[in-house]
């Protein structure tokens, strides 16, 4: 058998005493002395040195920390990556800053799966715990924390979501068609992708950059200035996570070349009905496949048995457009003869030329 616990002294006095008046009132209750007032008192020292007795035989309780506050999970910069690891940073319950026999836990659920520990670690002489290079599964990551202690476990922190996101973004482009010309700058360039991603847009025949993001339903629109001829448009999206794509889409603006169009209001005379008024009219593009105003329009117009005419030098509009009007006389045999006009840039960088048969009959 154990060996029995010893009372305090104060507590083995008052049990001593109280089992003598005890046994002096059950003495005196016997002889008829004492009344029944007397011997309620007798059971109510009983009773005290009863209860007195039962505390000597029970053992002093301990007293164990209590754990009340759950952690508090910082969440990271982003909370999509490509990066197959996270630092996790939790904040302690002040109550529990510096004891001993506490740690904090941190727990790990992928989708449809139940929470386990990852990693723990004891509380230190500080609030702040940093957990570093906590692994990630591919895909949504739910972290929560706990503070376990000597009386057992706090509720979970609120979750942190990670995301391990290692695929590349899709593109598509919608607009410039690949090959296709256009006649202006800058061009529109659309398209969708993943929802949030940066959109960069670089032409590498002029080195023109545009930027954008995608809205929540991964849509984008920018433009860009393009050079005149071919462009290759190099589109490279990046998401949030940081993983990126590239795609390329060929435009040409105008021709790359300096154009003219000639047009006449008559192009076959009859010999017998001359003279006869004729119209040409020049319509200048220029390499970009805008209109050229300012540009050197010379016409010259000749017919079989007649000097070739030749016009002042005109200019063209805002338009891109100059007209020479002239007369075909009489005495022009019939036969095959030409209009054509010469054009010339301001600066003489470029020419174009272009014709038209006339016919006499």
């Amino acid at each position: 058998m154990g060996r029995r616990q010893r009372l305090p002294l104060a507590a083995s006095l008052a049990l001593g005493g109280g089992i003598l008046v005890l046994g002096w009132f059950c003495a005196m209750i016997a002889l008829g002395v004492v009344g029944p007032a007397a011997s309620a008192m007798a059971k109510g020292v009983g009773d005290l040195a009863g209860s007195l007795a039962n505390f000597a035989g029970s053992p002093t309780p301990s007293v164990a920390g209590t754990v009340t506050d759950a952690p508090v999970i910082q969440p990271p910069g982003s909370p999509i990556t490509n990066v197959a690891s996270v630092d996790l940073t939790v904040q302690v319950p002040a109550a529990v800053v510096g004891q001993t026999g506490f740690t904090c836990r941190l727990y790990a659920a992928l989708p449809q799966a139940a929470p386990a520990v990852v990693t723990e670690a004891p509380v230190g002489g500080t609030a702040t715990l940093v957990f570093s290079s906590v692994a990630l599964a591919k895909g949504v990551n739910t972290f929560t924390a706990t503070i376990a202690g000597p009386s057992g476990e706090s509720a979970p922190s609120a979750a942190v979501v990670v995301t391990l996101d290692v695929s590349k973004p899709p593109i598509s482009i919608a607009t410039p068609k690949n090959g296709a010309s256009v006649t202006g700058t800058p061009v529109t360039v659309k398209g969708k992708t993943q929802a949030g991603s940066s959109v960069r847009v670089q032409d590498d025949a002029n080195g023109a950059t545009a930027n954008t993001t995608a809205d929540d339903t991964g849509l984008f629109s920018t433009s860009i200035a393009v050079a005149a001829g071919p462009n290759n448009l190099t589109v490279t999206v990046t998401d949030p996570a940081g993983n990126s794509n590239a795609a390329t889409v060929s435009v040409a603006l105008g021709t790359g070349t300096l154009r003219v169009k000639l047009v006449g209001t008559v192009y076959q005379f009859d010999s017998k009905r001359l003279p006869t008024s004729v119209t040409f009219t020049a319509t200048v593009v220029g390499a970009d496949g805008t209109r050229v105003a300012g540009a050197s329009a010379l016409f010259t117009v000749s017919v079989p048995g007649l000097q070739p005419v030749v016009s002042a030098p005109l200019i063209t509009d805002q338009r891109g457009v100059a007209t020479f009007t002239t007369s075909v006389p009489k005495g022009a045999m019939a036969g095959s003869g030409l209009a054509t006009v010469l054009i010339t840039l301001p600066t003489g960088s470029q020419t174009a030329t272009d014709r038209a048969v006339l016919t006499v009959r």
